[in-house]
């Protein structure tokens, strides 16, 4: 398998070529998801030869089987061979523990330093073989972070199918990802290009004329809570922020405050991040959808505990900002946690 760290994936050209074009598919997904899911990195002091095998078994249940390799390993022929029946789409950690059961371990029928080997029926599968050694600890927590933020952005698209959306936060749980990182990518890559005249640069086809300088501009609708179960200086902290947000000159932001109702909005440039709080009241998160799309904002960031009563479905692409040990309002948006 390939050294993980230079998410780099090295093949044999001449085994590749041998498969149609759904399986080379197949074979692409299926070394993407070992990267995603970090398998490299959670084997801890497990068998390398048994989790390289549980990790094929995660990994093929979210590929159709007609169009993996013939040799592949799946968990309907682990099934077969452990006579029992063996749930699928679980995470590698579970396969792992039913193959190396003490009283029924798999029984291999070979290994070299690329594949591990199993058969059924007369019939040989094979698992490729993990590194031993993955990589130094600075460059494996390096990938980490780079892999979470990328998750944490195909997030935000509604991307990942939800069938292994919970095998993603398995795989990611306790890792934290830079919310203003987020934040700054949020409002920064969904818009559009503006092309203004600039006498700062000259044209580059017409003496004395100016030149166009092209940037990227964005609207979007910050919504700050300022219901009961938000405190005092947590309100501040938001403020706090706003200040910084501020300071993201590309993206044009309104904004509101809201409890059950939401104020009318102020452009960001022009709010007063000293005035003292207006709201107290209960949360509904309703009002600020709906005034987002009065406005026709397309993009939407929600500042909040998350208690509160949100609508089924937005038509805005929403990034919540929760604050630590909140509560996910809604099955939309792309969610990170408020840390200062």
């Amino acid at each position: 398998m390939a050294s993980i760290p230079s998410l780099k994936i090295f093949y044999s050209p001449r085994w590749f070529n041998t498969l149609n074009t759904n399986q080379k598919l197949a074979v692409v997904k299926h070394e993407l998801l070992h990267v995603i899911l970090l398998h490299q990195f959670r084997r801890a002091n497990r068998d390398l030869a048994l989790w390289s095998i549980a990790c094929d078994m995660a990994v093929n249940e979210y590929i159709s089987p007609h169009d993996l390799p013939r040799e592949s390993i799946t968990v309907k022929i682990i099934s077969r061979i452990k006579n029992r029946e063996i749930p699928g789409k679980k995470s590698a950690e579970f396969y792992y523990d039913i193959i190396s059961e003490p009283e029924n371990m798999l029984e291999l029928a070979g290994e070299d330093k690329n594949s591990v080997r199993v058969v059924s029926d007369n019939q040989l599968f094979k698992a490729e073989k993990f590194d031993d050694d993955p990589g130094s600890p600075a460059d494996l927590h390096s990938l980490q972070a780079d892999l979470l933020q990328s998750m944490e952005d195909v997030r935000s698209e509604g991307a990942i199918p939800r069938d292994i959306e919970s095998l993603i936060d398995g795989a990611y749980q306790g890792m934290k990802v830079n919310w203003r990182n987020v934040l700054k990518r949020f409002l920064t890559g969904k818009g559009k290009i503006v092309v203004r005249r600039s006498y700062k640069r000259q044209s580059r086809r017409f003496d004395n004329f100016p030149g166009t300088k092209r940037s990227i501009g964005v609207t979007a609708l910050l919504a700050v809570d300022e219901s009961g179960s938000i405190s005092n200086p947590l309100v501040n902290q938001f403020y706090t922020e706003l200040q910084n947000i501020n300071k993201i000159t590309s993206a044009a932001i309104q904004v509101t405050r809201f409890d059950t109702e939401c104020t009318a909005p102020v452009p960001l440039d022009k709010f007063k991040f000293n005035q003292k709080r207006e709201k107290s009241g209960g949360t509904d998160f309703r009002p600020i959808f709906h005034l987002a799309d009065k406005l026709r904002m397309k993009l939407l960031i929600i500042f909040t505990d998350g208690d509160g009563t949100a609508p089924d479905s937005a038509h805005q692409n929403t990034l919540w900002v929760i604050t630590r040990n909140g509560k996910k309002p809604a099955d939309f948006g792309h969610y990170v946690t408020f840390d200062r």
